[in-house]
């Protein structure tokens, strides 16, 4: 199985996974987990809006030793192409624009939109809209094997935007049964507007809903493990 990525370079990913040894960071609004391999429970550390790529960098060096892997694949919120970061991410520090992540590990760097390496990971063929309920909301779409990540959280709905009706930040404020609802009622949307044959829904906050349409697969945060790997395949 190939993906090609229409916003960065060509990402060939592999269904059987490289047997090299690979360190998956997923980067997300509130903490960082660091997987080192298929049999350990990931790392975690803080991150939020103080965290600078310079504190990013410090602290997993403080958890793990980088020179120990073959390959990094990094997990970002925010677009990327070119292995870079396009735009400063809402829900951390300043300064990841003009910071090259690439050259900050001693061994070669993969850059990925969050959302979207999580979204490798969960499919399974087909066209599957990818959507990952955490802090905030990442959004990717994969048809027939052609990975395209999207900004469609932040496209105006009602008096904000979409990802502020099912964001952490409203669920605390408005209440679990309120922040379902608008869920559930955007998923709607993206999926009359989009027709995938299936949703996948990701992200720390999936754990809130028992019930879920028929179209609605649950993801799971760990499938970021595996889309890290994937977009090695045996590229190394």
């Amino acid at each position: 199985m190939s993906f090609t990525s229409k916003m960065s370079s060509v990402l060939t990913i592999s269904e059987a996974p490289t047997t090299k040894r690979i360190l998956v960071i997923d980067v997300g609004g509130t903490h960082v987990k660091l997987y080192t391999d298929p049999n350990s429970s990931a790392i975690e550390f803080v991150s939020g809006h103080t965290m600078t790529p310079e504190q990013f960098i410090q602290d997993i060096h403080q958890n793990v030793d980088p020179s120990m892997f073959d390959g990094v694949s990094i997990g970002f919120p925010s677009p990327i192409s070119g292995n870079r970061i396009l735009k400063e991410p809402v829900n951390l520090g300043t300064g990841w624009v003009d910071f090259n992540l690439a050259n900050a590990f001693p061994c070669p760097v993969r850059l990925i939109n969050d959302a979207a390496m999580q979204a490798v990971g969960s499919y399974e063929g087909g066209s599957m809209l990818f959507l990952g309920l955490g802090t905030g909301l990442g959004t990717t779409l994969v048809v027939n094997q052609q990975l395209q990540p999207m900004e469609i959280a932040h496209l105006p709905y009602l008096e904000h935007d979409y990802e502020y009706y099912v964001s952490e930040h409203y669920r605390e404020s408005a209440g679990d049964e309120l922040w379902r609802k608008n869920v559930l009622k955007i998923v709607d949307y993206f999926y009359q507007a989009l027709m995938p044959d299936y949703i996948v829904i990701g992200g720390g906050n999936i754990h809130q809903f028992t019930d879920l349409p028929e179209y609605v697969r649950r993801g799971d945060n760990d499938k970021a493990f595996l889309g890290g790997l994937r977009i090695w395949g045996n590229n190394l």
